[in-house]
């Protein structure tokens, strides 16, 4: 059996790719150990559709994959990345089932909820000639929450102007302390990585969901550092402090600090204008987006 849970750079906090090895008679090749892509996968795209996956229905997965790419232009490029953190990334068959939906399929450790796969495609892809960063990436799950949300601000505000856009709620919070009561300190702490600043006393933009499209050009504009700093977090060994605060349920595969980076996004990509949660909230007008 073929495994792809062996030891390999995507597995470390930084990330990488190694060398591609194309195995004769397959549609796919091996670009390294845990990941299998697709012959006809192109270096540039307009579009890539990343999604974090665990063990959700397949169907369902394919159908909003669908959703979102029938709703892209026409004539636009696009490739479609889903990385498995469950079961089918286990042995080469599970791999291939996902890789009929997709482009590239990556298997990842089940740590750092949906925040650590995003982050994981953000330093896999910050730099590399072979991937290249779309010129805007759509990061979702396998089920469209808040659907209601998601589908008109996709259809609306699909623009090549858009720098960032929420498929979620938005609402607002000051270093953590959202404005439905609860409260996420290690936000202060996200604000002042990302915004090279120290958290204002005022709010600022916040989301739900972690499901949102951003242009390269707002990935570009943090350090590739940044990213790899706070995706490392979620790789610390048990006993270290990040897994002693927070929630009761604080644990490597749902941690209290993805709960604080799913609320996070805006802030990272400099979309900070809090008024977004009464402009805005779950609407979908021209007030639910910053443009670059």
């Amino acid at each position: 059996m073929d495994h792809f849970t062996g030891s390999n750079s995507l597995n470390s906090p930084e990330g990488s790719y190694s060398g591609e090895s194309p195995l004769e008679g397959e549609p796919w090749h091996r670009s390294s150990e845990n990941t299998l892509r697709k012959h006809t996968w192109p270096r540039t795209s307009d579009y890539d559709i990343v999604v974090s996956h665990y063990n959700e229905d397949l169907e369902m997965m394919r159908d909003s994959i669908k959703q979102v790419s029938d709703r892209l232009p026409r004539q636009a490029t696009r490739r479609v990345i889903i990385y498995s953190k469950g079961p089918k990334n286990e042995n080469k068959e599970g791999m291939e089932e996902l890789l009929d939906m997709a482009d590239e399929v990556v298997g990842l450790p089940n740590l750092g909820r949906e925040g650590e796969t995003y982050l994981s495609h953000i330093v896999r892809h910050y730099d590399a000639p072979s991937t290249n960063l779309a010129d805007h990436t759509i990061f979702m799950q396998p089920h469209l929450a808040w659907h209601w949300v998601f589908l008109p601000r996709l259809e609306r505000l699909l623009d090549p102007s858009t720098g960032f856009v929420s498929f979620g709620p938005y609402l607002s919070h000051t270093c953590g302390k959202d404005s439905t009561g609860q409260s996420f300190p290690r936000m202060a702490d996200i604000y002042s990585m990302f915004r090279a600043d120290l958290c204002p006393p005022e709010p600022v933009a916040a989301t739900w969901a972690g499901q949102f499209m951003v242009s390269r050009k707002r990935i570009l504009e943090n350090q590739r550092r940044a990213y790899a700093n706070l995706k490392a977090k979620f790789h610390e060994p048990t006993d270290h402090w990040i897994w002693k605060e927070g929630w009761w349920n604080n644990e490597p595969s749902n941690p209290t600090l993805g709960h604080a980076l799913e609320r996070s996004w805006p802030m990272i990509f400099n979309c900070t204008d809090a008024s977004m949660a009464e402009t805005c909230g779950e609407g979908h007008g021209v007030t639910c987006r910053c443009l670059d």
